[in-house]
């Protein structure tokens, strides 16, 4: 009887990654829009002064969960990168060098991917119910979030007491308490505009379209 070999445990991020992709979508995550607002919400919760892209850390879980056998081909649009991002930066630069205003994001062709929510259910080589990731250094919560977004259990911890804080309200409370939390986050904070505005009166000079509660 012939004996069977092992399976391989070399993962996919050992082998290959899209390092130009995930360069330049990581970039574009923060990148302005004339379209308004477009960054990921919770980086406006809290300045944390070494976040990383989401893009870039839910491309490192998954790397490290897929088999090295892996379609490349199909590991771009399972993380959301639905076009080729570096040729579009290519095109863009080439607009501006010509004296043109570039197309800015319309040029990719899909929204920017951190806002594309990963389907594993048709994976076959991974159960993301059996995986957990731990990140005991988690700073801005970068990596726990994108873990949990992916349908992962994350356990994550920081010696500052404001990550580990921070990582609470965006982890767990929209879990935990689902909607509902908007509308006591916008009351609490309009209550404490309400209130800083009172405290900061008299403090600073008198601007035109000046915001009293964010003087700097």
């Amino acid at each position: 009887m012939k004996e069977e070999k092992p399976m391989s445990d070399v993962r996919l991020i050992e082998r290959w990654l899209p390092i130009a992709a995930l360069g330049e979508e990581s970039v574009r995550e923060r990148r302005f829009s004339m379209a308004g607002n477009v960054l990921p919400p919770h980086n406006s919760l809290h300045v944390w002064w070494a976040r990383r892209p989401l893009i870039a850390s839910r491309a490192a879980l998954l790397a490290c969960c897929l088999p090295a056998s892996f379609d490349h081909e199909q590991f771009l649009p399972l993380i959301g990168i639905l076009g080729d991002p570096v040729a579009a930066r290519r095109r863009n630069d080439a607009a501006i060098r010509m004296g043109k205003v570039p197309i800015g994001d319309k040029e990719y062709g899909y929204p920017r991917a951190f806002k594309h929510y990963p389907n594993l259910d048709k994976i076959e080589t991974i159960s993301p119910n059996n995986i957990v990731t731990l990140d005991p250094t988690a700073g801005g919560g970068t990596i726990p979030y994108e873990a949990s977004r992916l349908g992962f259990t994350s356990v994550a911890n920081d010696l500052n007491p404001v990550s580990a804080t921070v990582m609470d309200a965006t982890i767990n409370f929209p879990v935990e308490f689902g909607a509902a939390i908007v509308d006591d986050f916008s009351k609490l904070a309009h209550r404490a505009k309400l209130e800083l505005e009172k405290r900061m009166q008299g403090i600073y000079p008198k601007e035109v379209n000046a915001r009293v509660e964010a003087y700097l």
